[in-house]
């Protein structure tokens, strides 16, 4: 009998995810067409009132990365069960906005979305704030979701004029809640540094000290040959960026941490517990150490070494220093994932599958964990 994909790779495939995820439907699905050739980048937020979110870039004339890209939105009442009809919020002259990046504010409910833009390839991004940049937006809603401000250009508070390519997350936001840095907005980047000794890829973060007012960027940033982000929050108090490589051999999770809220980074190291094929990945917080309960963190990527393949979610419960638990959501072709939670403890997982052809919507009930 061939080995359960997970078990041959040493890794123990657990049940504390309980029961089974629920029937999981299409939340976004491509005709292959204009004006609706592929949707990509999913990202789940969940309000203070409790509405799902799920943001999408809608790729109108071809699955590329450029061109005639925007950003929709659709909300779910009743925890993912059923949806509204896709929304455009962001469309900024034919060219391409996507990688929304959410950030609910936990005191007022505004919901700020961070974004993406530029009109020609990523290879061809110029340095600096021109038209041939790449440029960072920001739109928020203060009536759950429904409507969205005109984006406002915030990229010379969070970009240098060496950058060409700068990208947000993909991924969520978080509002600090513990510490000197409490209510503090952060959120994982990354830039392409073309001057000096080594130009490249770095993840980082951009943070806000007044409620998404005003950013700033890290003042340090992860190792070269580090991109697509998420960050959380640890029991301590500090950061941890969970890190796509790119541009270097390494088939596995880049990781650093901040001790000052994300204005600086410590020593990047890979963890060789979590795989992947050079992809996007979802890291969140599921809950906090409750009494004798740990808290838990949560974590989805393609769990692969060679490709886009076998969508994982794992489960540390020790402030991402081990990852003991692993259930396989998506055998076979997968990619970009998110995950949220909802207000009732339930898991809400995003993913591309079918190659890109369409964004699968799951939810998950956590069951007891073993010992870790």
């Amino acid at each position: 009998m061939r080995a359960h994909p997970l078990v041959a790779t040493g890794l123990l495939v657990s049940a504390i995810f309980s029961p089974a995820f629920a029937d999981s439907l299409d939340l976004f699905a491509g005709t292959g067409k204009s004006p609706r050739h592929t949707y990509r980048i999913p990202t789940l937020a969940v309000t203070k009132q409790g509405t799902l979110l799920a943001f999408a870039e809608i790729r109108r004339n071809g699955s590329g990365d450029s061109g005639d890209i925007d950003t929709v939105v659709k909300r779910s009442t009743d925890g993912g069960k059923t949806w509204s009809d896709e929304k455009v919020m962001l469309d900024l002259d034919g060219h391409t906005i996507g990688n929304a990046c959410p950030i609910v504010d936990p005191e007022t409910g505004r919901i700020t979305v961070l974004a993406v833009w530029n009109r020609v390839h990523e290879s061809k991004t110029a340095p600096g704030f021109g038209d041939d940049s790449r440029r960072v937006y920001l739109t928020r809603s203060d009536d759950d979701g429904l409507t969205w401000s005109p984006p406002a250009d915030i990229s010379r508070s969070v970009k240098q004029a060496t950058w060409s390519w700068v990208a947000t997350g993909p991924g969520a936001g978080i509002v600090l809640s513990r510490g000197k840095h409490q209510g503090r907005f952060v959120l994982g980047i990354n830039h392409r540094e073309t001057a000096g000794e080594a130009p490249g890829y770095y993840a980082h973060v951009i943070y806000s000290d007044d409620r998404g007012a005003t950013w700033k960027s890290s003042k340090t940033y992860a190792t070269r040959h580090t991109n697509e982000c998420e960050v959380v929050e640890l029991t301590n108090g500090d950061l941890m960026l969970n890190m796509r490589n790119h541009g270097s051999p390494k088939r596995e999770r880049a990781i650093a941490i901040s001790k000052d809220g994300g204005e600086s980074w410590g020593e990047t190291t890979w963890d060789p517990a979590l795989p992947e094929p050079q992809c996007m990945a979802a890291f969140v917080r599921h809950s906090w150490p409750d009494g004798n309960k740990p808290g838990l963190l949560l974590f989805s990527n393609p769990a692969s070494q060679k490709a886009r393949e076998n969508l994982t979610l794992r489960g540390s419960t020790d402030d991402g220093k081990t990852w003991p638990h692993a259930k396989l959501i998506q055998p076979g072709d997968a990619a970009y994932s998110h995950l949220t939670i909802l207000h009732d403890g339930s898991i809400a997982l995003a993913y591309e599958t079918s190659g890109y052809k369409r964004i699968v919507f799951t939810t998950l009930k956590p069951g007891e964990w073993d010992a870790p």
